[in-house]
């Protein structure tokens, strides 16, 4: 872990360097704001694989992972794309008349969203029945519905083309509540964004013949120089009219909507970042609600003293917050305040409303429905592999799959449960499927499809296995022993095994002893699962929307 966050570390620290002294910054001027804080995040991760691994195969990533001529077109594709949403969005779209909309002097609240997080997901209010809606801000807008408030969603579309099954299932289950962003979309704005865009070219005409800029870039030899180049010029000529859009679709969209309070998710994100840039530029206060794990090498959240404003401001070279962030736990607060440069009046522990379902988990799953659902011997064990291959090699992949599959075929009253990643690509699913076929592996083992309720196998699980999921934190909550496989040769990406709620395993030799022995007694695993739920989860008990909602009623009134 140690090792992994001094690379981080040294990255962002890099990366801050050349946006500061070689005046990228003040190059990607929008409106008085950088639009560096766009790529930022993005750009860590491609140098971060070129610093771990000391090579570079002369590909796209630094190129966008596209040809020019795709690059030099692809703005039109985004408006024709935005034009077929806002066009589909008015029409599938009903003026907002939910039951609360009429109501005499309520405050208004303009949530913003992805579709990719319009999920079936299960709900307190319903026993053992699942819903679709917004599995991050669904919980908290019903609660603001409930309490009078008039609540507006927005979401963007994260699809090549346009997610039409998401768009009819949010008209007919969220009751006209939520809308394509691009609904706000006008010729005025379409003009404006393409001459904006457009300035950008003349500034990396003046850029890429500065030498200070160039003498930045030389961060680890001039291979690496040279593709730090490349990525900057398709940057400047090609990527600022998407962030651009989105600022001024917010901006509009707070114009008509006139929302007391703009609510996010996803900070770093585009449409999040445009909302708060949008809020603060409209002077509508923004909350950000933590929508997954923040940890001190995290470069979406790790920001040094300079790129923060203690007033909040977001002009000039500062990185745009959101006015208020309710995060899981105090470990956050303390990561984001202390480790980073958060003010510490914008940080406030919560709970995450997602996980409130959790407390009321034995009411909504059944163990006997899911054995007859998946037709598994009712005195089996289950053990529950949540796999990870899309962020792994396809070497580490292989030995996760040896490992995982010659242990499980030692157990003959154990099965095996594998819930594959949302984002994993098919041909992961034919990796495992073909592992199994070419060396005729016998054991009992279910795979999942990727749509299905992850927290359902969670609740029903004797055991769960992971690299370095989210869904290890999840499993602690409902109190499950946790093992993390990582046969990467490097360490642990999240303390999950030094927080002392989960055993690791390093070696694939490791594993059976390790399972054996969890399954057989995890006591000294749940002795440090109450620490751990308080120090990254708060509470759960139920009560993380309410304070939330609390939170946003303090921050209007």
């Amino acid at each position: 872990m140690e090792e992994i966050e001094k690379r981080s570390t040294r990255i962002i620290e890099m990366l801050g360097n050349i946006s500061t002294k070689s005046g990228v910054k003040k190059a990607l001027n929008y409106e008085g704001i950088s639009l560096w804080w766009f790529y930022e995040f993005g750009l860590f991760y491609l140098v971060e694989n070129y610093v771990k691994n000391k090579k570079y195969d002369g590909g796209g990533a630094f190129k966008r992972n596209k040809p020019k001529f795709i690059s030099k077109f692809g703005n039109y594709y985004i408006i024709f794309r935005a034009i077929t949403r806002s066009i589909l969005g008015k029409i599938l779209t009903k003026p907002t008349k939910n039951k609360h909309s009429e109501t005499r002097n309520a405050h208004k609240i303009l949530a913003v969203s992805y579709t990719s997080y319009w999920k079936n997901f299960p709900t307190p209010q319903k026993a053992n029945k699942n819903a679709n809606r917004d599995t991050m801000l669904g919980d908290t807008i019903t609660a603001l519905q409930n309490k009078k408030f008039n609540v507006v969603a927005v979401d963007e579309d994260s699809s090549f083309f346009v997610d039409f099954k998401t768009m009819i299932e949010k008209r007919v289950q969220g009751e006209g509540l939520w809308r394509p962003v691009e609904t706000y979309l006008t010729s005025d704005i379409i003009k404006k964004v393409f001459k904006a865009s457009k300035k950008y070219k003349e500034e990396w005409d003046k850029l890429k013949n500065n030498k200070e800029f160039i003498d930045s870039l030389n961060y680890d030899g001039n291979q690496l120089s040279e593709l730090l180049k490349n990525y900057f010029e398709d940057l400047f000529k090609y990527s600022t009219f998407s962030p651009i859009l989105d600022i001024e679709l917010m901006k509009r969209a707070i114009e008509v909507e006139k929302p007391n309070l703009v609510l996010i998710t996803c900070g770093y994100c585009q449409l999040g970042r445009a909302a708060v840039i949008a809020g603060k530029l409209k002077g509508v206060p923004t909350l950000e609600i933590q929508h997954g794990v923040i940890h001190s090498s995290h470069p979406g959240y790790m920001h040094a003293k300079d790129e923060i404003s203690p007033e909040g401001r977001v002009k000039s070279s500062y990185c745009p917050i959101p006015d208020k962030k309710a995060v899981y736990g105090n470990y956050y607060k303390d990561v984001l305040t202390e480790v980073s440069t958060y003010p510490e009046n914008s940080v406030v522990v919560t709970g995450q409303p997602r996980y409130d379902f959790l407390y009321h988990a034995n009411k909504i799953y059944s163990k006997e429905k899911f054995f007859r659902k998946y037709k598994i011997d009712p005195n089996h064990k289950i053990v529950l592999w949540t796999t990870q291959c899309h962020g792994i090699s396809n070497e580490e992949n292989i030995k996760n799959f040896k490992a995982v599959f010659r242990t499980m075929q030692n157990f003959k009253d154990v099965t095996l449960v594998i819930k594959q990643h949302p984002n994993e690509e098919k041909r992961y699913t034919k990796m495992i499927k073909d592992y199994l076929n070419k060396y005729n592996l016998e054991m009992n083992i279910v795979i999942t499809p990727k749509s299905s309720d992850t927290y359902e196998q969670l609740f029903v699980c004797d055991l769960m296995i992971t690299k370095h999921s989210t869904t290890a934190m999840e499993a602690v909550a409902l109190n499950k022993p946790v093992i993390i496989l990582n046969l990467s040769g490097e360490t642990d990406a999240v303390d999950y095994v030094e927080q002392g709620v989960a055993l690791g395993v390093y070696k694939e030799e490791d594993l059976k002893a390790v399972i054996e022995k969890l399954l057989k007694d995890d006591s000294k695993l749940a002795k440090n699962r109450a620490k751990y739920i308080e120090k990254y989860l708060y509470k759960i008990d139920g009560r993380a929307t309410e304070r939330v909602v609390k939170l946003i009623e303090q921050i209007i009134d």
